[in-house]
C-alpha cells in the first residue's frame, strides 16, 4: 500500500533539473549578488546559511500554496529533494562556523555567556529537528512509521524553519537591534516569515472534505 503523503514521482530528466537547478540558482543568486562573488570564509558561512533557510522556506511553501492554488501541486514531487539539501547546506554552515568561528573548539556552541548563545542554540535545535526529517524522508522510513507519526515528524519542519528565523534575527542583532545590510539578506528574512504565516494561515482555513 502506497504511503498517503508520499509524492514521489518516476522522475524525467526535467524533474531532475528542477530538482537540482533551483539549488544551483539560489546559490548563485547569493554568491554574486549577496557576496559579490567573494570566495572566504566569512561571505561563504553567510551565504550558506541564508541558501538553507531559502531552500527551507521553499520547501514548505509548496504544500500551502498548493491548498490555495491546486495546479502547484506537482511541485510537491519536488519538495524531499530540496527539503534534504537545506538539511545539508545548513550542516556545512555550522561546519564552517566550527572550523573557522569556533576554531575546532565544541565548547563554543554551548557558551553561556555568549551574548549570541540563544542563537546559536536556536540555529542547532532547527538543524536537529532537519535532520530527524531528512532521515525519516526515506522509503524505508516510509515504510516502517505510521502515516500519523511519519506527518508529525514532517510537520516539525516548520519549527526547524521558526527557529531558523529566530537564529536568523538573533545572530543579526546589533545592540539588540536588527541590523540587516544587505537587500537579498533582507528579502531572505522577509520570506521566511512570510512561509511560517502562510502555514498559519492554512491552518485556519477549513479542512478539505
Amino acid at each position: 500500500m502506497q504511503h498517503p503523503y508520499n509524492y514521489s514521482i518516476d522522475k524525467t530528466l526535467k524533474h531532475r533539473l528542477l530538482d537540482f537547478g533551483v539549488p544551483l540558482g539560489l546559490f548563485l543568486l547569493f554568491f554574486f549578488f549577496y557576496n559579490f562573488g567573494k570566495f572566504n570564509a566569512h561571505e561563504i558561512i553567510k551565504t550558506s546559511g541564508l541558501l538553507s533557510i531559502t531552500l527551507l522556506g521553499i520547501t514548505l511553501a509548496v504544500g500551502p500554496l498548493a491548498r490555495l492554488t491546486p495546479a502547484l501541486d506537482i511541485l510537491k514531487a519536488h519538495r524531499k529533494v530540496w527539503g534534504i539539501l537545506s538539511f545539508l547546506v545548513a550542516f556545512i554552515h555550522v561546519g564552517l562556523v566550527f572550523v573557522y568561528f569556533y576554531k575546532f573548539n565544541f565548547l563554543k556552541f554551548i557558551d553561556f555567556a555568549s551574548p549570541k548563545y540563544m542563537g546559536t542554540l536556536s540555529g542547532l535545535l532547527a538543524l536537529v529537528i532537519l535532520f530527524l526529517v531528512t532521515i525519516t524522508s526515506s522509503q524505508k522510513a516510509l515504510t516502517k512509521l505510521s502515516p500519523k507519526i511519519w506527518k508529525i515528524i514532517q510537520t516539525s519542519s516548520y519549527l526547524a524553519m521558526a527557529l531558523a528565523v529566530s537564529h536568523f534575527y538573533l545572530m543579526e542583532q546589533v545592540n539588540g537591534v536588527l541590523v540587516i545590510k544587505r537587500l537579498l539578506g533582507q528579502i531572505t528574512f522577509v520570506f521566511s516569515i512570510l512561509v511560517i504565516a502562510l502555514r498559519i494561515l492554512i491552518l485556519l482555513l477549513p479542512a478539505k472534505k
